[in-house]
């Protein structure tokens, strides 16, 4: 009884969190984003509310083993946006990575068009590094790459990253401890490792300048734990 009281509450406060997500990207409808780097805080936010949107509706639906399938995307989102909101800098690396990995994906197809669309890729790499550097002179510009452990890692959150991201791998990953259901005793952490997510992501967003009034309240009705959030 105990367990499901507790997954109703945390199933509660999830959905409460992420009506305040959605209202958070409405309130920003209209107003134009300055640089890349508000850009890739809201899309990033907006990914993050689909996830968590599509989490609840599989929760509440006692979809519990699907709903795990979508954890790790939500966290590694979130990782991404804190690093960003720390250190602006790191999306440079970040954007290099998924650069290289996309032109990794393209030359795996190997037909005629392969070389044309790469090198495409590469023409629009080179104009954005130009328009980036206009628009962030400050900024060390540095391609190299730039794995989730180096965000994590950028922003304080090794820890978290070896308990909760690694957990939530399992299932990615289809282990052999996740097919059997040996993870089951780490479930009262899925909803709020959600919330977390949902939480992170409508900071990001009132840090560029959207409206969230309910988020200090929403904050103070997540149980605390000695963890970095």
């Amino acid at each position: 009884m105990n367990t499901e009281k507790s997954e109703l509450d945390s199933l509660s406060l999830l959905i409460d969190t992420q009506t305040s997500l959605r209202d958070a990207l409405n309130s920003l409808g209209g107003k134009e984003a300055h640089g890349v780097i508000e850009k890739y805080l809201f899309y990033t936010a907006a990914m993050i509310n689909r996830v968590v949107e599509g989490y609840a509706y599989l929760r509440e639906s006692r979809r519990f083993e699907s709903s795990k399938f979508l954890i790790r995307t939500a966290i590694e989102a979130t990782l991404k946006i804190k690093a960003v909101r720390q250190k602006p800098e790191t999306l440079f690396r970040i954007l290099f990575t998924e650069d290289k990995e996309k032109k990794k994906w393209i030359r795996s197809f190997n037909n005629h068009t392969t070389a044309e669309m790469v090198q495409s890729i590469e023409d629009e790499w080179r104009a954005f590094v130009s328009e980036y550097r206009n628009a962030y002179p400050e900024h060390e510009v540095v391609e190299r790459d730039f794995s989730i452990w180096d965000v994590s890692a950028s922003t304080g959150l090794e820890r978290y990253y070896n308990s909760h991201y690694r957990l939530y791998c399992q299932f990615t990953h289809a282990t052999f401890d996740s097919n059997i259901g040996n993870l089951g005793v780490f479930e009262n952490e899925d909803n709020r490792t959600m919330t977390l997510c949902a939480l992170a992501a409508i900071e990001a967003l009132v840090s560029i300048g959207a409206e969230a009034p309910h988020l200090h309240s929403l904050e103070g009705r997540l149980p605390q734990r000695d963890e970095p959030t």
